[in-house]
């Protein structure tokens, strides 16, 4: 019998190149294995499926979720996960010394949903008292999928012409939240700094204090293909686990170094030493609290109607 054939899409991690190089196999299945910026993966799956498998924001996969009838199966297979306190930035003129002064301000955003900004506005608000009715947003994009503001926010789109880079430099809008570091700020405009001055103690500090590694994207099936073909869903996650661990035995290999990083050996035993043997967990148990906090944000933030399980998010055979 035939293997089924499957185009799946993601980024150009090490941790799912084994997939691409063949290196590893789904069982049963020919994958080609496409390799594409994620903001394109996600608005070619969300606008038309256009894969039968790829990464897929968090935030669109719970929105989605949420529906109750959403296109896709997700597997607990997570290739993007990072802290967030780096993308949190002011005008200098603003009046903002530190995050708890970000309330009542005018934010830029990139869009509304984006999982980094649901992280950053979760965090804001659960340890630095932001209450988004009390800002003015304003986003670059709308959502890539119809996600509604919360109840009494208020927000625009930037008008043609206008980026957010310009607007936090002149200080038309006084605060940024941003996963890429502004234009301005790139070039070192001494109008824009970073909220988080030390954001790598800050985030050091979060994690230390509450255990999350936040969680950016997901595996997900498209559903029909799930139906059409049920084993797919539980091979392609053991293959995406299988390539996973193919990428950290590399990193830990000292002889010849994996990534373009002088002191990896050093950065590894400090990886190891703060996270655990299993520094980058797949599976549903092992990032339940995380997936947890994530669900309660999204509500929190009219991503859904309700604060959804765990178990809404990942197709059953593949809950561990």
């Amino acid at each position: 019998m035939s293997n089924l054939p499957l185009t799946a899409a993601f980024a150009a991690y090490d941790r799912t190149a084994p997939l691409r190089t063949g290196e590893v196999r789904p069982d049963g299945i020919d994958l080609t294995l496409l390799t594409l910026p994620p903001s394109e993966i996600f608005a070619r799956m969300c606008s038309g499926q256009e894969f039968h498998a790829s990464e897929m924001s968090m935030g669109a996969h719970l929105y989605l979720a949420g529906t109750g009838d959403s296109p896709f199966v997700g597997m607990p297979a997570f290739p993007s996960r990072a802290f967030r306190h780096s993308m949190v930035y002011a005008n200098v003129d603003a009046g903002i010394d530190t995050a708890e002064d970000l309330n009542g301000k005018r934010i830029a955003i990139r869009e509304w949903g984006m999982t980094a900004l649901v992280w950053i506005v979760g965090i804001l608000a659960e340890e630095h008292g932001l209450d988004v009715t009390s800002v003015e947003w304003v986003a670059a994009i709308p959502p890539r999928v119809p996600i509604p503001m919360p109840p009494g926010a208020r927000m625009r789109l930037m008008q043609p012409g206008e980026t957010l880079s310009d607007l936090l430099d002149t200080g038309a809008v006084d605060a940024a939240l941003i996963h890429q570091a502004p234009a301005c700020f790139a070039k070192g405009s001494p109008r824009v700094r970073r909220v988080f001055a030390d954001y790598a103690a800050a985030e050091r500090a979060y994690h230390d204090r509450t255990g999350m590694h936040p969680i950016m994207h997901c595996a997900v099936l498209r559903r029909d293909v799930h139906e059409a073909h049920p084993f797919a869903l539980a091979s392609l996650h053991r293959a995406l686990c299988q390539a996973r661990d193919h990428a950290a035995r590399a990193l830990l290999e000292t002889g010849t170094l994996a990534a373009m990083i002088p002191f990896l050996p050093h950065v590894m035993d400090d990886t190891r030493a703060t996270f655990g043997a299993d520094w980058w967990p797949y599976g549903v148990e092992a990032n339940r609290a995380c997936l947890e906090r994530l669900a309660r944000y999204a509500h929190q933030q009219a991503l859904t109607p309700r604060v959804l399980a765990v178990e809404e998010l990942f197709g059953a055979c593949v809950l561990r």
